[in-house]
């Protein structure tokens, strides 16, 4: 049983800590677009969208075993504050190419 308790106390820190670069990264978007920069804008806004849209999910009936799912079989359905590096990684490699 204290093996589970730890195991959820790891996962609610993992995602407050992923909540709060969220945050600031959203509050950041009002100076990116500022400063021009267009691109990381609009990956914040599609964080948010993404955010959104799991929530909506995980809102309706059997929706947490749903937005579980989703979240572990797709990658790019998870916002850039919850993904592993190896996958953000992978991505801009991908893209760069």
């Amino acid at each position: 049983m204290k093996k589970q308790i730890k195991k959820m106390n790891r996962f609610a820190r993992h995602i407050g800590k992923g909540l709060h670069i969220e945050f600031k990264e959203t509050a950041a978007i009002p100076s990116l677009l500022k400063d021009r920069e267009y691109k990381k804008a609009g990956e914040q806004v599609l964080d948010i969208a993404r955010m959104v849209g799991l929530s909506v999910i995980w809102v309706i009936p059997g929706g947490a075993v749903i937005t579980a799912m989703i979240v572990k079989f797709s990658h790019k359905s998870r916002p850039s504050a919850f993904r592993t590096e190896k996958i953000i990684e992978e991505e801009t490699d991908i893209s760069s190419r």
